[in-house]
């Protein structure tokens, strides 16, 4: 698949070390490299993966979790999927894989906090996507998030695993209220965490012209989803529409490190432009017994088991 992408992460005006990471990886054994684009081949038969992490946990700690968060999970992907033949794959497995690959990873991290006693207590969010047969397979931990823009639509494909936004789904709290609430940055789910980490996963059907933009809080906390979708109404390159929202955020005092990466679907393999948004959400299960994964494969089965 013709896929063109790029990337931009910056400190911000307040932090001094960048937390945040991004990653894009052919799922095909290469070592993956976080924080590095390098061109991929056209042909990707078990799918390209993207994701930005945001690391937390004080002094280096947050800025090792974020990377060792997405290599693990690039390693776990190419170990359980990207390995095996083109015709052993299913949508069931990826998404299954996908589960396994966000609790690795949060192990991973939990494992390092372990070892070093200056790192204890460090975490960070997961906002992954691996393009695979013409959809967005997603997997979203934390409050980082992926937005697909379909002209002239923004549509935010992830819900933060935030605790205000669990107050607005009860209704005890306002959209506009959680904008100032203090503890509007407080998630509710990291790797990295002694508890089984419960990942969200859903896919979209992709159509030509798509744009799927990953980012952290430092960009969507800054910039607002109007501001985002006019830059891309524009139709500048993917570097330079990151480059203004970046710029964006910067103007406004980017208080936190700010991450974005932004893909370009423009195969002419992909079906044409439709105003329809099919988005599936399914919250899945930790990957941690045999049984759960096997029920959750059978709901997945249920749920996605025609391709459009």
């Amino acid at each position: 698949m013709l896929i063109d992408y790029a990337a931009i992460t910056h400190p911000g005006k307040v932090r001094k070390n960048n937390e945040d990471a991004y990653l894009v990886s052919v799922l095909d054994g290469e070592e993956p490299q976080v924080n590095s684009l390098r061109r991929h081949p056209n042909s990707c038969p078990k799918g390209l993966l993207a994701a930005v992490a945001d690391g937390m946990g004080g002094a280096a700690a947050g800025e090792v979790a974020s990377r060792e968060g997405l290599a693990s999970i690039a390693l776990y992907l190419f170990g359980h999927w990207g390995r095996f033949p083109g015709d052993r794959g299913s949508e069931s497995l990826l998404m299954e894989t996908l589960l396994g690959a966000a609790e690795a990873a949060s192990q991973a991290v939990l494992r390092y906090s372990d070892d070093d006693r200056t790192a204890r207590g460090m975490g960070s969010t997961l906002t992954a996507s691996v393009i695979w047969e013409g959809h967005a397979y997603l997997c979203q931990v934390g409050d980082s998030r992926a937005y697909l823009y379909r002209r002239p639509e923004l549509v935010q494909l992830t819900q933060d695993q935030t605790l205000v936004n669990q107050m607005i789904q009860s209704g005890t709290l306002t959209p506009l209220e959680a904008q100032r609430h203090p503890q509007r940055s407080m998630i509710t789910q990291a790797l990295g965490c002694p508890q089984p980490v419960k990942a969200v996963l859903g896919k979209v059907r992709l159509r030509r012209g798509d744009r799927l933009l990953l980012c952290s809080d430092g960009l969507h906390g800054e910039v607002g989803d109007g501001e985002l979708k006019a830059i891309l109404d524009h139709g500048f390159s993917t570097r330079r529409s990151l480059e203004l929202m970046v710029e964006a955020a910067l103007a406004k005092g980017a208080r936190d490190n700010v991450t974005a990466l932004l893909l370009a679907l423009d195969d002419p393999a992909l079906p044409l432009p439709h105003p329809r948004l099919d988005v599936v959400r399914v919250e899945g299960p930790s990957s941690g017994s045999p049984a759960e994964v096997r029920s959750f494969s059978a709901r997945l089965g249920r749920l996605f088991g025609a391709r459009s």
